[in-house]
């Protein structure tokens, strides 16, 4: 039994949006919460347009990876008298640029940056359009980021800190992030879906064999 999350706070089709953004998460890939919460939100009006967003948004979620490991890489090599210089891009980095301009960089990415312009700008302009395409109002996408970020089986604590800082600019209330963060805790119930027909299959299995 899901919580009940009031249409006045969050929009149905936001927490139909919401769930699918964890269970389809490269962290979670739980295909029948996908195949229900994309039933769901058909259900609600959602379009095709609408919900490739959001997997979109899931998809970049790879970039976490670099951001924290990254990172530490950087510290261990000095640690280890090893260092490593920047490179130089061989092609124009758009993407980079527009984010450096409007504020939007994160600074976890800076020493990748360094590294290897190329690939972060390949990397990046995966999800270039997520903001600027105008499928989903900005605020839903900063509260799908949140939900995605601290879903049980993901925890990135400096995104979902940044996704909520932005949700707030944007005129999030307490009230819609707490929402968020239920729906995520939620989560933690599909182990019983997930789990209690594997174990009635094994106990009959049991049964059948005394």
């Amino acid at each position: 039994m899901q919580s009940q999350i009031d249409p006045d706070v969050l929009d149905p089709k936001l927490v139909a949006f919401i769930r699918l953004k964890i269970d389809v998460s490269a962290t979670h890939m739980y295909a029948p919460g996908v195949r229900r919460h994309i039933a769901t939100a058909i259900e609600l009006g959602a379009t095709r347009e609408e919900l490739l967003e959001v997997i979109k948004i899931s998809a970049v979620i790879g970039i976490h990876a670099c951001a924290t490991g990254v990172p530490i890489l950087a510290q261990e090599l000095v640690h280890a008298g090893r260092q490593s210089g920047p490179r130089e891009a061989t092609t124009p980095t758009p993407v980079i640029d527009g984010l450096l301009e409007r504020g939007q960089f994160n600074p976890l990415w800076e020493t990748l940056h360094n590294w290897d312009p190329d690939w972060l700008e390949a990397f990046l302009a995966m999800g270039a359009g997520i903001w600027s395409d105008h499928v989903l109002p900005p605020l839903w996408i900063e509260l799908l980021c949140i939900a995605g970020d601290a879903a049980l089986t993901h925890m990135y604590e400096p995104g979902t800190r940044r996704h909520i800082a932005a949700a707030l600019e944007l005129g999030a209330s307490r009230e819609q992030i707490d929402a968020v963060l239920r729906i995520v805790a939620d989560q933690g119930r599909e182990c019983y879906e997930f789990a209690l027909p594997i174990l009635e299959h094994e106990l009959s299995g049991i049964a059948a064999h005394r």
